[in-house]
């Protein structure tokens, strides 16, 4: 009997004062070291702190290889502007209201300097620790020296995110096998319904004729939302849906 724990030791269970659960108003055995909480009430405690905890540690691992830039890391999910607002307001209705398979890829376009990665990577921050979303962050050329490398695994695991930044898209000429591996990303993100967020510093028009007529199409089948980004100010023009 000796080696019989507590909880299961009717002798001494049968022993102890009877009191209220302060989580349940029950009435318990009490057990002085489980603080006027019944055992029910204490594993339910003990569950929802284990499940805090899981949680924390894989929205802490999902930041730290989210990829996302040094000088980013506390960037905030905050517009500092009308076409911000504006963005802000779709990126939230898009991917926090919305089931992935409903949602839209979108691109942000125009002028150097107009916060379009500092908002992407504020998102990219609030989102994983809200909804623990995998979403990465990458630039074009980092994409794509993964494959040049032959770095297949880390390749897989940005064509995989269940949202991916690309940024930086059309700051080089690409040449044949880099255009390849990028359509091929790109349209397997299309198959597989993830969502891209593109930054481009590229116009509208130019960033089509980067891209070419076969991904143009596939971005119009995804119903692209776009917004131009023009001027220091931080402000510009919603540019409407589509391609």
């Amino acid at each position: 009997m000796k080696n019989i724990p507590k909880e299961l030791n009717f002798n001494y269970l049968k022993n102890l004062p009877k009191v209220e659960c302060i989580k349940c108003h029950r009435i318990y055995r009490k057990d002085i070291e489980r603080n006027y909480i019944c055992y029910e009430c204490k594993e339910k405690e003990e569950s929802k702190r284990a499940l805090e905890i899981k949680i924390k540690a894989r929205t802490e691992c999902l930041l730290n290889n989210s990829n996302i830039p040094k000088r980013y890391k506390k960037a905030e999910f905050k517009s500092k502007g009308e076409i911000q607002k504006t963005v802000s307001d779709y990126l939230t209705k898009n991917f926090l209201q919305n089931d992935f398979e409903v949602t839209s890829d979108i691109l942000l376009f125009g002028s150097i300097g107009t916060g379009k990665t500092y908002l992407s990577c504020g998102f990219a921050i609030d989102l994983i620790q809200k909804k623990n979303i995998n979403i990465k962050y990458v630039t074009e050329y980092q994409l794509l020296n993964l494959y040049f490398q032959k770095e297949y695994i880390s390749f897989k695991k940005f064509r995989d995110a269940d949202i991916l930044i690309l940024d930086e898209i059309g700051k080089r000429v690409l040449i044949d096998w880099q255009m390849i591996q990028l359509e091929e990303l790109l349209s397997h993100r299309f198959n597989e319904m993830l969502p891209t967020i593109y930054i481009s510093n590229l116009t509208e028009k130019q960033f089509k004729t980067f891209l070419g007529d076969r991904l143009t199409d596939r971005l119009r089948e995804s119903n692209i939302q776009r917004f131009a980004f023009n001027g220091e100010s931080l402000r510009g023009e919603i540019i409407g849906n589509g391609t």
